[in-house]
């Protein structure tokens, strides 16, 4: 699979740009296709929660904050188990180091760690935590961080009917209302896994899902061009494999900003198989997946 370092951006192809005002689906809601066994809410070991970042998610997961899951008809929907992959993380088609990625489901509740190791400025990390409403994945905090810098986080505050308020510590002032089914950059594609192992009937070629996504200091709708399900060499590990793979769209009155490509595949519970997000700059970040293995206990504390 070729990787490329691009100067400038490349063009977006013409059919990931919208033209016209599309319209967007209400939220639906979810039906649990099986229910995960109850268990205390996951926390990290002692030398994280002693995080401020940890702290404030304390009270957030599982704490009835945002909207209800009930016995609802919905949309089929089931978590992947948990589990940590591992990929390997290229900057600008330069191999860094081994990155990996723990998804901890316990109970209704959920944990997502990224960690992309880069020697020259520190690791970059990701984290994103919460649980489960009438929508499917419900974050209640997002925080990153690179290198040594401060990190950087997203609060929701979520009220019963799945909306609320948004909270930036990097724009203290904008405070923008959640919508319904509202994801971080990296619960969407655990949003999509879920919705795929429930059923994966949905997002055929050519259809377009819009999600609100928050970053660390946006929360905008996002588009997502689905090109279905398709046998492709996509995910090189995996050889010729069942694969879906989801393209940002991108406004065409709106300057650019960044294109993500996210391919799910069926042999990992539609996890992410490859990741690729590039920025204005023309700056490419890509994770290939290279193995699969159970979460490590020791990780968590009972």
């Amino acid at each position: 699979m070729p990787f490329f370092s691009f100067g400038n951006a490349p063009p977006i192809a013409d059919d990931l740009i919208i033209k016209t005002e599309l319209r967007v689906e209400p939220p639906q809601k979810i039906a649990l296709s099986n229910t995960p066994k109850k268990k205390a809410p996951p926390k990290i070991s002692s030398t994280v929660s002693a995080d401020p970042i940890a702290n404030l998610a304390k009270g957030e997961e599982g704490s009835g904050g945002s909207g209800q899951l009930g016995n609802q008809t919905g949309q089929a929907f089931s978590l992947p188990e948990s589990s940590t992959l591992y990929f390997d993380a290229f900057l600008d088609g330069q191999l860094l180091q081994t990155a990996s990625l723990d998804w901890v489901v316990d109970g209704n509740n959920y944990r997502l760690s990224i960690n992309i190791p880069y020697a020259v400025v520190g690791p970059f990390l990701f984290e994103s935590r919460g649980t489960l409403d009438a929508y499917g994945m419900a974050p209640a905090i997002y925080w990153t961080q690179r290198g040594d810098k401060p990190p950087r986080y997203s609060r929701f505050d979520r009220d019963a009917s799945g909306g609320g308020k948004m909270f930036f510590s990097e724009k203290p002032e904008f405070t923008p209302d959640i919508l319904p089914g509202t994801q971080d950059r990296f619960s969407l594609m655990f949003q999509l896994a879920s919705l795929l192992n429930g059923s994966d009937k949905i997002d055929e070629a050519g259809s377009i899902r819009s999600i609100p996504v928050v970053d660390y200091n946006t929360l905008e709708m996002w588009q997502f061009k689905s090109y279905g399900e398709k046998e492709t060499e996509d995910i090189p590990t995996l050889g010729k494999a069942i694969n879906r793979h989801y393209a940002l769209m991108q406004r065409e009155s709106n300057p650019y900003k960044r294109q993500v490509d996210i391919w799910l595949a069926r042999d990992l519970d539609w996890l992410p198989g490859r990741i690729r997000s590039m920025e204005s700059s023309g700056r490419i970040l890509e994770l290939v997946f290279k193995q699969k293995a159970p979460i490590d206990k020791a990780k968590l504390t009972n």
